[in-house]
């Protein structure tokens, strides 16, 4: 008998049918993975699929590009008032995360969809 752990994320992308049944037992990085190669998603489309865990190192690592350092183990939330560090958190705003992507594509020529990062963050 083989057992399949339910993670919330994965089911809660199979409900709203971004994902399929077939994404019960894998990881939530394989799962994004497969639905965005799939879709022939990149990072530049709104549809593209990331984790919590990959949002929040992709949106680290754009915000200190713009000077805003968050420190390796706070959790990145979202918030509509005044962003900074908070307790064991770091909030931002995200017309932050929309400028840092801004920056980032007008240096690398890279497009990142903040709306894509925005919807896998969580809000404060």
């Amino acid at each position: 008998m083989t057992t399949i752990f339910c993670d919330p994320w994965v089911e809660r992308h199979i409900a709203t049918g971004q994902l399929s049944p077939g994404a019960r037992g894998l990881t939530r990085e394989d799962a994004a993975s497969q639905y965005n190669e799939a879709n022939g998603l990149i990072s530049a489309d709104v549809d593209y699929l990331y984790t919590p865990t990959q949002a929040a190192t992709a949106a680290r690592e754009l915000l200190s590009d713009i000077g805003v350092e968050i420190a390796e183990g706070a959790r990145i939330l979202l918030t509509d008032g005044t962003g900074g560090p908070h307790c064991w958190t770091f909030l931002v705003e995200p017309s932050q995360l929309e400028y840092a992507c801004e920056q980032h594509r007008y240096i690398t020529g890279e497009s990142i969809n903040a709306d894509a990062l925005e919807g896998a963050l969580p809000w404060a």
